[in-house]
This record gives structure tokens, sequence and C-alpha cells, in this order.
């Protein structure tokens, strides 16, 4: 790894860039005239975006993948966008999708962060994680993924205790439903053994208000990138219509 260079524009990572939230938020950093690569499995980049195929659960794809991005040796801003859903009863959840979730919502991340924190520490940059309501207040039938996003959440909080010494902010966003091709799909395939009693605790937003864009979170995850949060580390932004 070289020095990084103190030459404009940002270096910036997004996950999960090829769809979604995730092609967002790259497409929000390029808007603001970043230097965006996108790792992703699949998926087109925006325009602007240098998309590499990376598995984010894969220590080693992680790791070279990371190095490859680092421009001039430099990554500003880490956004960790990938993720799955899960959907079920406890008694339907098999362990390949209870790993399979973890690994990609909570020990992805885990992974990215390991593996640029050279980078971040030299550019004194930031890292934005994206959980989910789920991973602050309690959900049925999401048992995997409320575990791997409540574990993102805190996880968030402690690295924004142990790296803020050494310049480099750690915070987190929690959206509710957003409208993305992802979530359409795990809506066509809802379960039919479903309490309906419970499923409107799934998406908690303010009613009549629907799933959100996911412009929307990608300009929460731009502003806590941005100089501006200069002084916000260990924050978890909640964006799922409700109070508190």
């Amino acid at each position: 790894m070289t020095a990084p260079s103190t030459s404009s524009p940002r270096v910036v990572v997004v996950t999960g860039a090829g769809s979604g939230i995730g092609a967002a938020t790259a497409a929000a950093f390029v808007d603001r005239g970043d230097r965006v690569v996108g790792l992703d499995l699949g998926g087109a980049a925006p325009a602007g975006v240098e998309l590499v195929r990376c598995d984010v659960t894969d220590r080693a794809a992680v790791t070279a993948a990371i190095d490859d991005a680092a421009v001039d040796g430099r990554i500003d801003v880490l956004a960790n966008v990938a993720g799955i859903p899960q959907l079920g009863r406890l008694a339907t959840i098999s362990e390949d999708v209870w790993d399979r979730t973890l690994a990609v919502d909570l020990k992805g991340p885990f992974l990215t962060m390991q593996a640029a924190l050279p980078y971040l520490r030299a550019a004194r940059g930031c890292v934005v994680n994206v959980a989910s309501v789920a991973g602050r207040v309690p959900q049925p039938y999401v048992a995997a993924y409320a575990a791997a996003k409540g574990g993102l959440v805190q996880m968030s909080r402690s690295l924004a205790m142990e790296l803020g010494p050494e310049g480099v902010r750690v915070n987190c966003v929690c959206p509710g439903g957003v409208d993305t091709p992802l979530v359409a799909r795990v809506a066509e395939q809802y379960p039919d053994d479903l309490d309906p009693r419970l499923a409107d605790r799934m998406h908690p937003l303010l009613a009549g208000a629907g799933f959100m864009p996911p412009a929307e979170v990608a300009a929460a995850i731009v502003y806590l990138a941005s100089p501006q949060a200069g002084y916000v580390s260990g924050a978890v932004l909640s964006m799922d219509g409700m109070q508190g």
C-alpha cells in the first residue's frame, strides 16, 4: 500500500452497488464528484461507477477487491450496503439460510471494514453501514435478518468508539421498507402461514407513506460520509417513518 494522495476527488467504495440502495448510493456519490468503485456479485453499475465483482463473504475476494479499489493508495469512504433478506417462521429457517444471512449482512461488513482499515486510517476516512429497522426494534418472522442487522448496529457503534481516536468515523443507517427489486421479490414469496396481526409490524412506516425510494437512503449515506457530518460518529439513523 502506498501513501494516499492528498488530491481530490475522494475515493468511495460501495458494496451492493449493482442494484437497489447500493446503486442509488453509488450514483449519489458520483453526482457529488467522488470517484466510486462498486463491489457486487452482479448487476449493472450506474454511470461513472467502476464495478468490481466480489463476494463480500469471501475474505480473499474482499481483500483483493479493496486493494484494487484503492486509488493511489487511498480510500476515503466505505459504504456497506450489500445485504440479503430473510422471511419466515423460526421453524422453517434452515441452517444454510441462517449462515448465508449472517455471512452477507454481518460478516461482509466486518470483512470489508477490516480490509479497508489501513486506507481509512491513512485518509482519516469514514464508514457508513446500512442496517435495518429490524436491527433496532422487534419484528416477527425475520430472526436471522434481525440478528445480523442488530449485530451490525452494535458493531458500528463499537467501532465508532474504537476508531474515533484514529480519526475514522463509523455511522449506521436503519431504513424501514425500501422500494427495491430485492424487496419486491420477497413480497412475491410472502408465506401464507404468517399471522396477519403481526405482518403490519414488519414495515412500521407512517400510514400511507409506503416504501421509500432508495435515493432517500442514499442521501442519508452521502450526508454521513460528508465533511458536514465531521462531528457525527456512532450515530444510528432511523429511517422508518416512526418517532423514537
